[in-house]
């Protein structure tokens, strides 16, 4: 193929906007983080990086603008509540990759080191939202981060269900892509018209977080989630989750 085949053939993949939400409670992993990214391997000049801080005060925000040259929204969420604040983080994300006209969103947490072809990966599934598997908790209860629908008796079906895998999961990783409910949001690609039509959103009176309200809607509207079992992300998450990190150190390969 020759160099002006090769430039145009470039021209027609999808743009693609890596939206990353933040604070600086992170930045333990933020240099491996960043470092992570500059080596996927999809082509460079289809990508975009938008981050959303949301940190108590704008210094993060401008120290990554600084440090790394890229777009870095932040905004006072003085008096918000967790989730509030959670779902406008998202929200920055989601409007920014719509308003720039970008293809697809790769939502991605900031402690969160998918393999770096996780892109073209994720593209191959065709499906308007699918994600890449990565685990919580830690040390032996290290699980899947998903929820998947629980077929229960047709009597049963008024209800939906969902079952966990905790740490007996070994099956259900095979390398293919499947249905699930939620898989977390922490390394998603959305197409836009789903950025689009599902907004993340929260209730002041339910104690649910943004990215299952957002599951909830997609299930509600008849749109199915997917998980790729085989692009495995490492999580590395020292608070929330990871209870003791402090004392278990583990390997990007788990």
């Amino acid at each position: 193929m020759t160099k002006e085949k090769i430039r145009l053939s470039k021209k027609l993949l999808p743009r693609i906007l890596i939206g990353v939400p933040t604070y600086d409670g992170k930045n333990y992993c933020l240099d491996a983080f960043m470092d992570n990214i500059s080596k996927f391997t999809y082509p460079k000049s289809r990508l975009g990086i938008y981050i959303a801080d949301n940190s108590k005060d704008n210094k993060n925000a401008l120290m990554i603008n600084n440090k790394f040259g890229v777009k870095c929204f932040w905004r006072d969420y003085t008096g918000y509540k967790v989730h509030e604040k959670l779902a406008d983080s998202h929200n920055q994300l989601r409007r920014y990759c719509i308003d720039e006209g970008y293809d697809y969103l790769l939502h991605l947490e900031s402690d969160v080191f998918p393999p770096h072809d996780v892109i073209e990966q994720l593209l191959w599934a065709r499906k308007p939202i699918v994600c890449a598997l990565y685990q919580i908790f830690d040390g032996a209860w290290r699980t899947p981060c998903l929820k998947l629908v629980d077929n229960k008796h047709e009597l049963s079906k008024d209800f939906r269900w969902y079952s966990d895998l905790t740490n007996f999961h070994h099956w259900f990783v095979d390398g293919t892509i499947k249905e699930t409910h939620i898989a977390g949001i922490g390394c998603a690609l959305m197409k836009k018209k789903v950025c689009e039509n599902f907004p993340f959103r929260w209730d002041e009176h339910i104690y649910i977080p943004p990215d299952s309200f957002f599951a909830g809607d997609l299930e509600s509207a008849g749109v199915q989630n997917w998980v790729h079992t085989g692009v495995l992300a490492f999580h590395w998450n020292k608070e929330d989750w990871g209870r003791h990190s402090e004392l278990i150190k583990y390997h990007k390969s788990e």
